[in-house]
C-alpha cells in the first residue's frame, strides 16, 4: 500500500510573555491509501469575539489601541484560541492585554499574527495592544478551538 501526502502541517511557536503562540494548524487533513481516500476533521472554530483596532495605540495611552473583548463562556472542549486579523497586511501582528482596573495591565500574548493559535485564557477585559505592520484601522476575531 502506498499513502500519498496530499498537505503538509508547519508549526511555529513563539514564547509569550505570560502565553505560547503557534501557526493555525489545518482544518481538515487528507490521508490517501491506493484505492480509498479519507478525511480527518482537525478541529471545529467557533467565533467568539470581535474588536476593531486602530493601528496606534490610542490617544493618550501607550499600548491600548482597541476596546476591551471578552474571552468567555467558551464551547465544550475548546483546548486553544485562534486569532484573525482581517483589513490588515498579513505582516500585521500586536500584542493582547488585559485590562486591570487600578493596576499594571499585564501582556497575555506578544506578537500574535494572523492565523495563529494561544493557550486558553479567559476574562472579560483583553485588548489588542501596541500593533506593528499596519498603517490601518483593523479588526480581530478570536475563535474557540474545540
Amino acid at each position: 500500500m502506498k499513502k500519498i501526502v496530499v498537505g503538509t502541517v508547519a508549526m511555529l511557536s513563539l514564547a509569550g510573555v505570560s502565553g505560547q503562540v503557534s501557526a493555525a494548524e489545518p482544518t481538515a487533513i487528507k490521508t490517501s491509501t491506493v484505492g480509498t481516500e479519507s478525511s480527518v476533521k482537525a478541529q471545529a472554530e467557533t467565533q467568539i469575539a470581535a474588536v476593531t483596532s486602530l493601528s496606534t495605540p490610542q490617544e493618550g495611552q501607550k499600548n491600548r489601541s482597541s476596546g476591551n473583548f471578552s474571552v468567555e463562556n467558551l464551547p465544550a472542549g475548546t483546548y486553544a484560541l485562534k486569532f484573525v486579523v482581517e483589513g490588515a497586511n498579513s505582516g500585521t501582528h500586536f500584542n493582547v492585554m488585559k485590562d486591570v482596573s487600578g493596576g499594571t495591565d499585564p501582556t497575555i500574548w506578544s506578537h500574535v499574527y494572523s492565523g495563529n493559535t494561544t493557550d486558553v485564557q479567559t476574562d472579560r477585559s483583553f485588548y489588542i495592544a501596541n500593533p506593528s505592520g499596519t498603517n490601518s484601522n483593523f479588526t480581530v476575531k478570536v475563535y474557540a478551538l474545540h
